[in-house]
């Protein structure tokens, strides 16, 4: 549950930080991006995260999404310009949807099925919990420890829940042969990164975007039925 909370507080937990980040490191117009490019890796990491699972084992491939999501937390927080920020976010969605996927994933593989729908419920708690607590902790710490302490902190957070998942088993992945789907994974990309750069565009109301925007919307509608042709056909 907790790597859960870390992965989905950290979606809104910036929220509330950005005008401090903004005027810390400048270059307002780019200050989105440290959101979007969050939320772009973790939506693309996640069904990569589950792929990955069935292979090597669910604790070992979240063990690896938290160390990415702790190491780039600090990343974040040394981030001397939105440029190098954005991209450290990029690295901690990386982390954050592996801890998405394998946290859902985790219930399904060690908990009995009579009392998966209890588990799932508590999952939801979590998710709409963290979302609220989020942008509350991000103002406090912000106002009080400046705005590195928003992600400073998921690595207290981040080493305990490391500790709690010793606690899972150790089951191993497939021994099957499996092959990875690439190229749905470029198709997959294509299709979430223009969609989301479109939904951000489109918030801004200038016409003069009005191309761009008609280009990622034709990019993303070409990507998913190419995908969803590509994934009827694929073995994996």
């Amino acid at each position: 549950m907790l790597p859960m909370f870390l992965a989905v507080a950290d979606q809104t937990i910036v929220a509330t930080a950005l005008p401090a980040i903004a005027g810390s490191l400048g270059n307002v117009e780019q200050i989105s991006w440290v959101v979007i490019s969050y939320l772009i890796a973790a939506t693309i990491a996640a069904p990569v995260y589950g792929r990955f699972g069935d292979v090597f084992g669910r604790r070992r491939v979240m063990y690896v999404g938290l160390v990415i999501f702790m190491i780039a937390s600090l990343l974040c927080a040394m981030a001397p310009s939105v440029l190098l920020l954005s991209l450290a976010r990029l690295l901690q969605g990386l982390g954050g949807g592996g801890l998405m996927t394998s946290s859902q994933a985790l219930i399904g593989e060690t908990i009995p099925p009579r009392e998966r729908g209890r588990y799932q419920g508590y999952l939801a708690a979590v998710v709409v919990s963290s979302s609220t607590f989020g942008p509350v902790a991000g103002g406090y710490l912000t106002q009080h420890f400046g705005w590195q302490s928003v992600f400073l902190v998921n690595l207290p957070i981040g080493a305990l829940a490391g500790m709690l998942m010793l606690r899972l088993p150790a089951r191993k992945g497939s021994d099957e042969d499996w092959h990875f789907d690439a190229k749905g994974l470029a198709l997959f990309i294509l299709f979430v990164g223009p969609t989301l750069l479109a939904i951000e565009m489109s918030q801004r109301l200038d016409a003069r975007l009005a191309p761009a925007l008609i280009g990622l919307a034709l990019c993303a509608i070409i990507a998913l039925l190419l995908l969803v042709r590509q994934e009827r056909r694929a073995a994996s």
